[in-house]
C-alpha cells in the first residue's frame, strides 16, 4: 500500500475488494467462459491474418478438466507474449488500446484474475510462447482477502520444446466450488454455455471440450428462400455501420408456426430449449441469448409483447468493431448496454424485422396450416453463413449508413380478421364438459373451447 503523508489520502483499492467482492458480480459459469474467452483472443494474436480465413481458429483448442477435485484449463493459442505479461496480471488493464487491431470483448483486464479468485483457494498460471515461458502462482497467503501484499511471484524460463499456450491449474477449490462441480447439471449446464456463447467462433474452427467431451457449436438457422419476386419466407436482414461499429440485424422463422394446441402446451409449462427470441452477439461472442423482453423490442414501438404464439420467431443483432470500447458490453462480457447509442440503432431494426414477423402470425392465426406450406419452399439457412439480403438486395437507409431487405411475405388466401381467444380453466372443468360435449372426457382443451364457441355462434346467428 502507499506511504501517506499528513496531506494525501490512500485512494488505492483493497485486496479484500477483488478477492472477495469483485467475485460476486459474476456467475460461475461465466467467469469459466470469460477463460475461454482469453484462449480465443490468445488465438487472435497468434495469427494476424485470422480475418481473412473462413475457419481461422481451425487447430485452435482450449480443454477444460471440471471436477469436484480441481479446476484445469489449458489451450494451444500462443502463449502469453512479454509485453503482455505485467498487464496480464495486473488488476484492470492499464492499456486498452493495446489489442486495438483485434476484434475481441475484453476492454477491462480482470476476467482471468476473477475467475480464480472465485474458485480457488490457489492457482497456478503456466504460460509457454515464442519468446520465452514463465509460471505464476497464487498462494493461499496471497488470497487472503486480510494481506496487502500485492506482487506476485514469476518465475521465467527460456521457451520450451512442445505445444505455445496458456495452462491455469486451480488444484484446491473453494468449498461450495467443489459441491458445485460434483453436480452433472452444472457441468451439462456450462457446456451447453459454451456451445451457445462461442458457437459462432466453434464454426470457424476453434474447439473446446469439457472434461474430454468435444463440444459442437450452437448457431441459429431461418427459413430463408432465395431473394426472387415471388412472396416467400424470407429473412428481414439490416447491416449498416455507426460510429465504427458494423451492425447486422436478422430476423426470421426457425421453425413453422406454432399450432394451437402447442400454444395450450407452452402456456401449461413455458419452454426455454428452443431458440426463440433474439439473441444479441459482439465480435462472434453470444453476450444474451434468446431475449424475449423489451430489452430487444418485444412488447415496444408497436411491437407485441412476447407470447407463446411467436415461438417460431428469432433473430441476431451482430456487432462487430476492432475497438472493444465501442460495443455495448458490460464486464462479464455476457451482460447487455442496451442504453448505449450503437444498441439504439440496432434495436429500431429488430423491432422492424419483429412486426414483419409478428403480423404474418396474426394473419394466419387459427389457419397455421395454411402458413406452414410455404415454410416446405423455404431453404434453412444459417443466419451468418449463408443469409445476405440486405448486402445482396437490401435499399438504403434513410439518414444512415445501411441498406436493410424487408421481405414480403405471404398472405392467407381467406383474409377474414381473426381473433384468438385464449383462457385458463381447471383440469377437471374441462374434462366436465367435453365429456358433455362428446361424450368424451379426453378432448384436447383447444377442441373444447372451440366447439363451445362455434355452438354459441350458431346460436348468436339465430
Amino acid at each position: 500500500m502507499s506511504e501517506v503523508t499528513p496531506d494525501t489520502l490512500f485512494g488505492g483499492p483493497t485486496k479484500r475488494f477483488f478477492v472477495s467482492m469483485l467475485t460476486r458480480d459474476i456467475e460461475l459459469a461465466d467467469a469459466i467462459l470469460d477463460l475461454v474467452d482469453n484462449c480465443i483472443d490468445g488465438a487472435m494474436r497468434s495469427q494476424p491474418d485470422f480475418a481473412d480465413k473462413e475457419t481461422p481458429f481451425k487447430g485452435f483448442k482450449a480443454s477444460l478438466t471440471v471436477t469436484p477435485e480441481k479446476f484445469e484449463i489449458s489451450d494451444n493459442c500462443g502463449g502469453i507474449p512479454a509485453d503482455y505479461i505485467e498487464e496480464a496480471f495486473q488488476l484492470g488493464r492499464p492499456n486498452i488500446k493495446k489489442d486495438g487491431d483485434l476484434p475481441t470483448v475484453g476492454m477491462y483486464g480482470i476476467g482471468m484474475k476473477r475467475a480464480i479468485f472465485k474458485m480457488g483457494k490457489n492457482a497456478t498460471v503456466y504460460s509457454n510462447a515464442k519468446d520465452g515461458a514463465f509460471s505464476v502462482n497464487y498462494s493461499s497467503g496471497w488470497l487472503d482477502p486480510e494481506n496487502t501484499e500485492w506482487d506476485l511471484p514469476i518465475s521465467r524460463s527460456e521457451r520450451e520444446e512442445g505445444v505455445e499456450g496458456v495452462q491455469i491449474q486451480i488444484p484446491e477449490l473453494k468449498e461450495q466450488i467443489s459441491k458445485t462441480f460434483g453436480n452433472d447439471s452444472f457441468i451439462n449446464s456450462l457446456m451447453a454455455d459454451i456451445q451457445d456463447h462461442f458457437g459462432y467462433l466453434m464454426q470457424k474452427g476453434f474447439a473446446v471440450s469439457v472434461n474430454g467431451i468435444d463440444l459442437v457449436p450452437k448457431t441459429l438457422v431461418l427459413h430463408s428462400a432465395a431473394h426472387s419476386a415471388q412472396n416467400e419466407i424470407r429473412s428481414f436482414d439490416y447491416t449498416g455501420n455507426h460510429d465504427g461499429v458494423d451492425i447486422r440485424v436478422t430476423v426470421g422463422f426457425f421453425r413453422a408456426l406454432v399450432q394451437e394446441t402447442e400454444i395450450d402446451k407452452e402456456t401449461k409449462a413455458p419452454s426455454e430449449s428452443e431458440a426463440a427470441g433474439i439473441s444479441v452477439i459482439c465480435n462472434d461472442r453470444v453476450i444474451l441469448l434468446g431475449d424475449r423482453t423489451m430489452k430487444t423490442g418485444w412488447g415496444d414501438a408497436g411491437v407485441p409483447r412476447y407470447h407463446p404464439q411467436f415461438r417460431a420467431i428469432a433473430g441476431l443483432i451482430e456487432f462487430r468493431s476492432n475497438d472493444a470500447e465501442k460495443l455495448p458490453i458490460s464486464t462479464t462480457k455476457r451482460g447487455l448496454d442496451a442504453g448505449s447509442d450503437v444498441y439504439f440503432v440496432a434495436r429500431k431494426a429488430v423491432t422492424e424485422g419483429l412486426k414483419t414477423f409478428t403480423s404474418f402470425t396474426n394473419r394466419f392465426k387459427g389457419i397455421e396450416e395454411e402458413a406452414n406450406q410455404f415454410f416446405e419452399k423455404a431453404t434453412r439457412s444459417d443466419v451468418k453463413k449463408e443469409i445476405s439480403l440486405a448486402e445482396e438486395h437490401g435499399v438504403p437507409v434513410r439518414g444512415a449508413v445501411a441498406k436493410k431487405y424487408v421481405p414480403v411475405l405471404p398472405e392467407p388466401t381467406n383474409k377474414t380478421i381473426r381473433n384468438r381467444i385464449s383462457f385458463v380453466k381447471a383440469e377437471d372443468e374441462v374434462k366436465a364438459v367435453s365429456e358433455y360435449l362428446f361424450n368424451d372426457s379426453s378432448q384436447k382443451p383447444a377442441i373444447v373451447g372451440a366447439e363451445c364457441f362455434d355452438r354459441f355462434l350458431k346460436e348468436a346467428k339465430k
